[in-house]
């Protein structure tokens, strides 16, 4: 690949690589403290839209590569996340609006992102299982999608990890995910049949 070319696998690696930090920037802002969705103030709700946008162009990478299986099951798992991480990516601009958080279109966007972290995981399977990436990129999608199923688990077994964990996490995977997406070598294509 030219290494100056700006193609658009390369531009949604390189927004999900710049997203990828934004909640650990938010959680070290606030001391690694929980924050409550009603005090995010106007700096931490650009954050995680940031990181949210992020998070849609690495989901948009691997739905273009077909990347979870080029059959229907593959590309409908990669298409759900597309549709609700833009509802997580409003509760920034609920934030910014100081819409009330018991507003229902406010629980909607709250309740989208652990959904997205959900589906995200699913995809992270579905990208394993497909072998479509090649090499460590086929295993970044599970960095990121373990992120919220290893949470709920550790809290279950009453591990309590410090504050710094997720977004150290999360910013690690999707780092990566952004990498794996801005360095994948785009498969040749076959000339168009021309009329003679």
């Amino acid at each position: 690949m030219n290494p100056t070319s700006a193609s658009p696998l390369r531009l949604l690696g390189l927004a999900a690589m710049i997203g990828a930090p934004a909640l650990l920037i938010e959680t070290a802002r606030n001391g690694f403290a929980k924050v409550a969705n009603e005090s995010t103030d106007p700096t931490g709700a650009l954050l995680y839209g940031l990181f949210a946008l992020g998070w849609f162009c690495a989901m948009l990478g691997l739905h273009q590569l077909r990347a979870a299986g080029a059959g229907r099951l593959g590309r409908t798992l990669t298409l759900l996340p597309l549709l609700t991480i833009p509802l997580a990516l409003g509760q920034t601009l609920m934030d910014l609006l100081k819409v009330p958080t018991a507003h229902p279109l406010y629980l909607v966007t709250d309740l989208a992102w652990p959904l997205s972290m959900v589906l995200t995981f699913t995809v992270s399977v579905a990208v394993l299982l497909a072998g479509r990436l090649p090499g460590w990129r086929r295993l970044t999608p599970l960095l990121c999608g373990i992120s919220l199923p290893l949470m709920l688990v550790l809290m279950a077994l009453g591990i309590e990890l410090p504050g710094w964990t997720f977004g150290a996490h999360t910013a690690l995977g999707w780092f990566a995910l952004g990498l794996a997406l801005f360095t994948l070598e785009p498969r040749p294509t076959l000339p168009r049949p021309t009329l003679a």
